[in-house]
This record gives structure tokens, sequence and C-alpha cells, in this order.
């Protein structure tokens, strides 16, 4: 089984801590490809434990009130890319990812819903605010030093190309 086929967790686990606080965040995130089968993976400086100084990710954030994960994934397209989407030219979600992390700077768990959407962009198009981005095919993923999250990223990747967007969600793990 590889880490894009693990299956989505029947309970989620809490702090063990009962006296810190937990903030539920849903988040929608794009799978940016270019023609050349590679993904947008932009840089963060790490705020939570166990990951290191920094890691690479999908563009996306969190889903504002009253907003659709869609709605809130094109937006953050437009925020952190300048790319203009509407809502339904992202399709249909083709993964899902669900992770518990502890923040550095409060020490508050964060448990994050993910849901991911794919689309296809010409770099030209996309309009980046520094040069801390990487254009990465899964194997390049896999081969690169910085930290990839989720860590099931390469294998969703292979496993898009191969077969195309799935009927339901693909659950990864974080």
């Amino acid at each position: 089984m590889t880490i894009a086929e693990a299956p989505r967790p029947a309970a989620r686990p809490e702090p063990d801590d009962p006296g810190r606080t937990t903030i539920r965040r849903r988040t929608a995130r794009a799978l940016v490809l270019d023609r050349r089968d590679r993904a947008l993976l932009l840089h963060r400086d790490a705020k939570i434990r166990d990951v290191g100084d920094r890691y690479l990710h999908t563009p996306g954030g969190g889903l504002e009130p009253g907003e659709t994960p869609a709605a809130a994934a094109a937006r953050e397209l437009g925020e952190e890319l300048g790319l203009s989407v509407a809502p339904g030219d992202l399709g249909a979600p083709v993964a899902t990812c669900y992770s518990l992390q502890q923040r550095i700077d409060t020490g508050a768990f964060v448990a994050a819903d993910d849901t991911f959407f794919m689309l296809r962009a010409d770099p030209a198009a996309i309009a980046l605010p520094s040069p801390t981005h990487r254009w990465l095919d899964p194997d390049a993923m896999d081969a690169a030093p910085d930290r990839i999250l989720p860590r099931g990223l390469p294998d969703l990747l292979r496993r898009l190309l191969a077969e195309g967007a799935p009927e339901t969600p693909i659950h990864i793990r974080w």
C-alpha cells in the first residue's frame, strides 16, 4: 500500500494535554501542474513541531466562514499566485488529508482537514512574490532536500498522472 492509498483514520487523534488549545482548521489546496507534469510547491518556514526549519507545500489556505473548499482554493490561487480561477474550473476534489500538528510559537494543536484540487496552469501566468517556489515531479519530490508536506504528495501525484482524477477523493497521510 502506498502512502497515497492509506485509509482515512476512523477516529481522529486528540492532543494528550487537555489544557492545550485545539484549533480546528479546514483548508483548500491546489495541485498546480505545468505541461511537464510538475507540481508547484511553495517554501514555508516551519511554525509546527517535527518538520524541520522549512518545508515545501501546495498553494492554498483556510476556508473563510461560509466558503466552500472550491471557492477557498480559487481565492487562495488568486492571492498566492495571481491566478484567476473560477471555483467550478477546479472540478471535484482529488484528495483529502488530515493532520494534527502542534504550533511552535503557542503550543496550540491544529487539527487540519485539507481538501486538494488539481489544476493545469502555464507557469508564465503565475505571479509569485518571491523565488521560493519549485516545480517538481514526483521523483524530484522524493529526492528533494526539503521536506514535502503532506508526505503522501509524491505518490498522490504519480497516481493522478497515471489514472486521472478519481471518482472519490484519495486520502493521503500527512
